[in-house]
């Protein structure tokens, strides 16, 4: 399966991300990570990627974390034998039970046969708990927040089947990540590597 997590800046992505591959880690699978993570994983870098791509490691039942992942597969600059390699390496991840999963603020900077091939799009929004039980949007440009115990990020899967680039099934569902117990998963406030 191939998924991203989209939103502006500060909007939960990696959060996002990270808690569900924190679910994959418990039930058994591998984690690579291109960030820290405070659980176990292996850190991987473009290429480590290419090296499972061409066949020099194997992996079977793992889930790939990349955040950023413009950083490693932009849509922009991905050379040619890359492109062909990548293409391999995300075609064939469903026969070895093997899940990629991204962040990026915009879509159209990821390299154009992930975004084709995606399971899932996820838009993130860091929500404020109110009172009554209702939500309200936080202001994504203030980085911190006073009180984390009623900061929540929503959730709105998008999941679609295309058929000769027409969109054949298409189901939207949200939901709300409760966001303080995932703060000790990794550290919010990590630079990434540049390849």
């Amino acid at each position: 399966m191939l998924g991203i997590f989209l939103g502006e800046q500060n909007s939960g992505k990696t959060l996002a991300m990270t808690y569900f591959g924190y679910k994959y880690y418990k039930n058994g699978y591998d984690i690579y990570s291109n960030y820290h993570l405070n659980f176990k994983h292996k850190k991987i870098k473009l290429d480590d990627i290419l090296d499972y791509a061409k066949g020099k490691k194997q992996f079977n039942k793992a889930v790939f974390l990349i955040d950023e992942i413009y950083l490693i597969f932009d849509s922009r600059k991905f050379g040619k034998s890359k492109n062909q390699i990548f293409s391999y390496f995300i075609l064939q991840t469903s026969k070895r039970n093997v899940h990629i999963f991204g962040t990026a603020q915009y879509l159209n900077t990821v390299e154009k046969r992930f975004r084709e091939n995606l399971s899932f799009k996820t838009y993130c929004m860091r929500m404020q708990k109110l009172k009554d039980g209702s939500y309200k949007e936080y202001d994504t440009q203030l980085r911190y927040i006073d009180n984390v115990s009623d900061l929540y990020i929503k959730l709105n899967f998008i999941t679609k089947r295309n058929y000769e680039g027409l969109f054949n099934n298409m189901s939207i569902k949200s939901f709300y990540l409760f966001a303080f117990p995932m703060f000790k998963l990794y550290d919010t406030t990590q630079l990434l590597d540049i390849e």
